[in-house]
């Protein structure tokens, strides 16, 4: 069950990357004179630049505590009522590290595939 939950968040984290770009470069455009498309390009590729760095950064960073946002709920274990998927303290999770950097590809890849 816990591959199954990771995965989900997994998904999500790459999801709210590709919203927080598309919103980025909505507003880009708005104020700039170029295309919508090149500002997304732009925007997406520094984003996705940007998240492979902060992957980069390691364990234990400041990045990786603040997308950590169970830390209090898995030192306590399961708690009657919590939903089946947010995860428990015994259950093995995904490095942020590799969250990070997921997402980093993932928008690098629309960049390069999909605007370009």
């Amino acid at each position: 069950m816990w591959v199954a939950r990771e995965l989900v968040r997994l998904v999500v984290r790459i999801v709210l990357a590709f919203v927080v770009a598309l919103t980025l470069a909505a507003l880009w455009a708005i104020v700039s004179e170029h295309s919508f498309t090149h500002d997304l390009y732009v925007t997406t590729l520094f984003v996705g630049c940007a998240l492979i760095l902060m992957g980069a950064v390691g364990r234990g960073s400041n990045f990786d505590r603040a997308m950590d946002a169970g830390v209090t709920q898995a030192a306590w274990g399961r708690i009657p009522g919590v939903s089946a998927l947010e995860r428990r303290g015994e259950d093995p999770t995904i490095n942020l590290g590799v969250v990070f950097v997921l997402a980093g590809f993932a928008l690098l890849a629309f960049a390069f595939f999909v605007v370009h």
